[in-house]
């Protein structure tokens, strides 16, 4: 199996240009630059939740693409649930109590739950349901299964490709980058270890789910 680096770096970089030039210049055109100043961060994140599944939705697709041209089996790179249920079931719940501590810990250095509050109903239920569940799935395929796997290859070392993907990830983040590089982390280290990704998908998934759930009902 070969690995393009040119591939590997069209997908290292372009999420990050997308969600730090491209996002803020888009909801510039819809708001208009005066009011965007007023509050950046409210009207980023007022429009930034339907733009965000764009792009996952667009990077998983050409992260597919990427994995037939270098002939990878995908099926092995997504793994198996069906065996070792119990340890399924065990990451699953773990980084959800682990995701949760950390969000905690990391509200004290950046508070947008109180931006996150102010959102109109539409786009909090969106974030909460479809939003949610397009990061748990599309994310983890990148950054878990395609980079974590490609810089195993060029670095020739597992910790160095865990480290390198899981700042990527955080960096795509932009604001939540503290939470989401450690996430990435812990994330990367699992998948290292048991080489399924669809515990990590579900978790993900069911972490932002209840996260944003709590945010914005309670």
């Amino acid at each position: 199996m070969k690995t393009i680096r040119s591939h590997v770096l069209i997908l290292s970089v372009l999420p990050i240009i997308f969600n730090t030039i491209l996002t803020p210049a888009i909801v510039i055109i819809l708001v208009g630059f005066k009011e965007f100043i007023t509050n950046p961060t409210y009207y980023v994140f007022l429009y930034g939740p339907y733009l965000w599944s764009i792009y996952d939705v667009l990077f998983t697709y050409l992260t597919y693409v990427f994995l037939k041209h270098e002939n990878e089996n995908i099926k092995a790179l997504v793994g198996s649930v069906q065996d070792k249920l119990l340890l399924t079931i065990s990451i699953i719940i773990g980084l959800v109590i682990i995701s949760f501590f950390l969000s905690y810990v990391t509200s004290l250095m950046f508070d947008g739950n109180n931006i996150l509050k102010k959102l109109p109903l539409h786009t909090s239920l969106y974030l909460a349901t479809i939003g949610s569940i397009i990061a748990g799935i599309c994310e983890e395929f990148i950054w878990r299964g395609y980079l974590l796997t490609r810089f195993e290859r060029l670095a020739n070392n597992s910790v160095i490709a865990v480290i390198i993907q899981a700042i990527l990830f955080g960096l795509y983040h932009g604001p939540g980058i503290i939470y989401t590089l450690i996430f990435g982390l812990i994330t990367g280290f699992i998948y290292v270890k048991t080489r399924k990704l669809i515990p990590l998908m579900m978790a993900h998934w069911l972490i932002d789910a209840i996260g944003f759930s709590l945010v914005f009902f309670t």
